[in-house]
């Protein structure tokens, strides 16, 4: 994206170890869900997984400040600086969508229904994929800025997943809403189903992002 200088390289490094932050929260999160989905998992075992993903979360904070410091010196032009802060940001809101989800379930003791645990497995493990797909595209900005603003079919392959997961969403939407429950009951099972799929909404949301920058520096 710029000529590379010992400035620009530190950048492009504190990016790198922000997204691997959250990423490491979201591998966190999904070892969550897997034990969560695992019949005779006991609250204590999840408080304590939970707790795992608290704790990464806390480090992706960080490193979304100090990837922020990093840029205060120089180089990039201010509209460039906002365009890293807001998809360093976003991502940042990955790991705290991740937390929020975890805590949600173990603060209600929440059990997630037999019938529902593959399809939440599947999101989970295509989410994960996707946001290797981003953190790839993200790599791209400052490796292959040129050809990426020439082919940023990349951008559509995380698209792709979120549509798969969209598809499995809305499945599970019109099965909830079917069941013999009580409004209350099925609604917490819609909303904790929702707040996972979020997490593949926002890596979609970096993914327009990306594309906007590439799109507003093409000469």
């Amino acid at each position: 994206m710029l000529n590379k200088t010992k400035h620009t390289q530190n950048v492009q490094l504190t990016i790198s170890e922000q997204i691997k932050d959250v990423k490491d929260c979201l591998v966190s999160f999904e070892a969550f869900i897997h034990a969560a989905c695992t019949p005779g998992t006991v609250f204590e075992t999840l408080d304590s997984l939970a707790a795992v993903v608290d704790e990464k979360e806390s480090v992706a904070d960080n490193s979304l400040r100090s990837m922020i410091d990093s840029l205060g010196n120089g180089m990039y032009l201010p509209s460039t600086r906002e365009d890293l802060i807001a998809i360093a940001s976003k991502c940042d809101s990955i790991a705290n969508k991740c937390e929020s989800a975890a805590n949600s379930l173990v603060f209600q003791r929440f059990t997630v229904p037999a019938e529902y645990k593959e399809k939440l497995v599947e999101i989970i493990s295509i989410t994960h994929k996707q946001f290797s797909v981003l953190e790839k595209a993200i790599a791209m900005l400052f490796s292959e800025f040129g050809a990426l603003s020439k082919d940023h079919s990349i951008l559509d392959e995380i698209r792709d997943l979120e549509s798969q997961i969209d598809a499995i969403e809305k499945k599970m939407y019109r099965e909830i809403f079917a069941m013999d429950l009580g409004l209350a009951e099925k609604n917490q099972i819609a909303k904790f189903v929702e707040s996972i799929c979020d997490i593949s909404d926002t890596v979609e949301n970096i993914a327009d992002k990306i594309q906007i920058m590439i799109i507003a520096r093409k000469a």
